[in-house]
């Protein structure tokens, strides 16, 4: 077999493992929305927004080099290495709590979608690419976790998009909330 045919094998098997999962989506969306009504509640009341991200400054701090410098100045040669250690498990910690936090976000994002009335597409192709930008970020910060890469950079654009689909899905919230409200007014005074 020669290199390109290779090549285009694998490209084709990609673009097949895409669809397979765009598909996936939209129909587990699909089943979701069925149950909205009560969906919504039960999310609303859970507490659907973030609760992890307002934790990054602490552990923005701990995983600074400025803190690393202070250990290596301070600390011998083992309690430097038992803090590099409770550190990387506490970023791996802070990584896992963003991911619930996006999944929360995500869940509350699809159910106000499928009570609105005139979803886009546009938004709809927004969240997608919203959601595999947090998945790709995601991978590459469990694996530089895992391989004791710097990860500070990473997990403040993966904490910004956290905080990103909370503002956005806030204000598709507000925008249903004032929509009930304007039916209801509507038909109380019709």
């Amino acid at each position: 077999m020669s290199t390109p045919t290779i090549y285009v094998g694998l490209g084709v098997v990609l673009l097949m493992l895409f669809l397979l999962v765009l598909v996936l989506l939209l129909t587990r969306e699909r089943a979701d929305s069925r149950r909205a009504p009560e969906a919504a509640a039960a999310l609303l009341s859970k507490g659907a927004f973030p609760i992890h991200c307002r934790h990054f400054p602490q552990v923005r701090q701990a995983l600074s080099a400025a803190d690393q410098q202070y250990l290596e100045q301070r600390a011998s040669a083992s309690i430097r290495r038992k803090a590099r250690r409770e550190r990387r498990k506490v970023a791996q910690q802070f990584v896992t709590g963003i991911k619930e936090d996006f999944l929360r976000l995500d869940r509350v994002g699809r159910t106000v979608a499928s009570l609105s009335p005139g979803v886009s597409r546009k938004l709809e192709f927004e969240r997608l690419r919203l959601m595999l930008r947090f998945w790709m970020l995601y991978g590459l910060v469990r694996m530089q976790l895992a391989m004791g890469v710097s990860v500070v950079t990473e997990l403040a654009r993966l904490t910004e998009l956290v905080g990103g689909l909370a503002a956005q899905t806030e204000r598709a919230m507000a925008a249903l909330e004032e929509a009930s409200a304007r039916r209801l007014q509507s038909s109380t005074s019709a």
